[in-house]
């Protein structure tokens, strides 16, 4: 059984390994088991401003919070945690960092290694609960499982944790090319190139790459390709009527998984050779048949330029009649908040329906600094408030644009705002009484009127309630022409939108 002194060492060698590895900021949620463990990282952040130490009373809030952090520095973070449930509640947000290669690091209090197996009260096996989500390998998740004698540390002891040097992740290990990289080159088939989830500080090494190629682009708001005037002869706009007129042989993609369909689709187009750029070792197509994925260093290569860009006409195809047509429609909504945001803001969009409907309808404003962020990891619709206000923190202005149900799902998320730093938030939750993303699945929408509405959760809830609950600001608009941020001043505000339901209907009959 370990004494005081093997816990120090223990504690000790934890965070010579933190430090080794460049963490600074710790989301904390409290327990007994690693009461210790917060003695020491409060210590810190007293006597070292480099420290930031904040606090949640959820795991899973605090995980999706800290991965907001991670994805705007794009330094690891991390979570601190008592033992039993409370390690699982971080699942959720080390399966979004897998997928998007970000360093969140879960530090696991743990009961000692005799009561594994017990039944014990908050003995769980946790060594190795998230499997493959925390392998530790291309710059992606970490977990550290801490098994401690359950007894406080004196200050002498918290004052030999020392701080070690500081290491920066690079986004990991650089892939292997195929011969498919060659043969999609050679090739004179179309091409079409897909850009999504881009952070911003990428947006001039990508911005780079495309205007040499010279080919015709497809870019997610994620993209941040908005703010480029020397791309804007190539970006063309549209969603997925646009995307199924394309004829192309084809495509590249460059940064995170795009949300539209189409790319679904080409699991089944074996004739369309796919190539992705990215900082992970994910294809984000199932098929491995003309698929290949190449290191975020091939971006820096001399691939020449293409000889014709595909010919599309890059006009609205008639959108912005139909949103002054139907103005309240769900759709013409996001055209209305496009024109409020700040230019400057930070934008974090739900999934998956507000990506869509914002990538179609969004105002486009070439001289903007708007940055744009999303989850495209796993797609959940978890945490999605949390991870924004990780990724708003810091930020002047910063906006969430979210639906009902995600904002029920992280309705814990707000406890964070008073230890944030001030700054102008926005979380806007399109209240459609539901899940309306599934009216939009072809085979969903012929299913009988009760299935549709457990298939869509159908609600009459409001969010007032929520804000007067954490004591934030609330509008409710049901009209596009109140639309307005006069007045509302810099601190947290709830924007509850009510679409016309009929309206939004009706849009998609006439879009589709």
């Amino acid at each position: 059984m370990k004494n005081g002194t093997d816990n120090e060492r223990e504690i000790r060698s934890l965070f010579d390994r933190l430090d080794g590895l460049g963490v600074r900021e710790y989301v904390v949620c409290a327990g007994a088991r690693n009461a210790a463990l917060i003695a020491v990282v409060t210590a810190r952040a007293e006597r070292d401003e480099r420290f930031v130490v904040r606090h949640f009373f959820d795991e899973r809030s605090a995980g999706f919070f800290a991965l907001g952090r991670v994805m705007v520095t794009r330094k690891p973070v991390a979570v601190l945690t008592t033992s039993g449930t409370a390690v699982a509640e971080l699942l959720p947000a080390m399966m979004e960092a897998h997928y998007q290669a970000l360093p969140l690091v879960a530090v696991t209090a743990d009961r000692p290694a005799h009561y594994a197996g017990s039944g014990a009260p908050q003995a769980v096996e946790q060594e190795g609960i998230f499997g493959v989500y925390a392998n530790g390998t291309m710059g992606g998740p970490l977990h550290f499982n801490v098994r401690l004698e359950e007894e406080a540390l004196d200050g002498g002891a918290l004052e030999r944790c020392v701080i070690a040097g500081e290491v920066t992740f690079d986004g990991g290990p650089e892939l292997t090319d195929t011969g498919i990289w060659e043969d999609f080159w050679s090739s004179d088939a179309p091409l079409v190139v897909l850009v999504a989830g881009l952070h911003p500080d990428d947006v001039k090494m990508v911005s780079a790459f495309l205007a040499k190629l010279g080919a015709t682009v497809v870019a997610e708001a994620t993209a941040n390709l908005d703010r480029v005037p020397e791309l804007q002869e190539l970006i063309i706009r549209g969603d997925e009527k646009l995307l199924r007129s394309l004829e192309v042989g084809r495509v590249l993609r460059i940064g995170a998984v795009p949300s539209w369909r189409w790319w679904r689709d080409l699991e089944d187009r074996e004739d369309v050779m796919v190539l992705s750029i990215s900082k992970t070792s994910f294809r984000g197509l199932a098929r491995k048949e003309r698929v290949v994925c190449s290191p975020w260093s091939a971006l820096t290569r001399d691939v020449g330029a293409v000889e014709a860009r595909l010919a599309v006409e890059n006009d609205d195809g008639g959108l912005g009649g139909l949103i002054e047509q139907f103005p309240n429609s769900e759709v013409a909504w996001m055209r209305h908040l496009s024109n409020v945001v700040g230019a400057d803001a930070r934008l974090f969009l739900g999934n998956s329906l507000p990506i869509r409907e914002w990538n179609l309808a969004a105002a486009r404003r070439s001289e903007a600094g708007l940055e744009v962020f999303a989850n495209r990891g796993a797609n959940g619709i978890d945490g999605l408030v949390s991870t924004w206000l990780g990724v708003g923190d810091g930020a002047d202005e910063s906006w969430l644009v979210v639906g009902d149900l995600s904002a029920l799902y992280d309705m814990n998320a707000l406890w964070i705002l008073p230890q944030l730093r001030e700054g102008k938030r926005r979380l806007v939750v399109i209240n459609n009484s539901g899940g309306q993303i599934f009216s939009q699945v072809r085979w969903l929408s012929d299913l009988a009127p009760p299935a549709r509405k457990v298939m869509t959760n159908a609600h009459g809830l409001g969010f007032e309630s929520w804000a007067s609950m954490w004591g934030v600001g609330y509008r409710c608009f049901s009209d596009w022409r109140d639309l307005s941020d006069d007045g509302d001043g810099s601190g947290t505000v709830i924007w509850e939108i009510r679409p016309d339901a009929d309206e939004s209907a009706a849009f998609w009959r006439a879009w589709s």
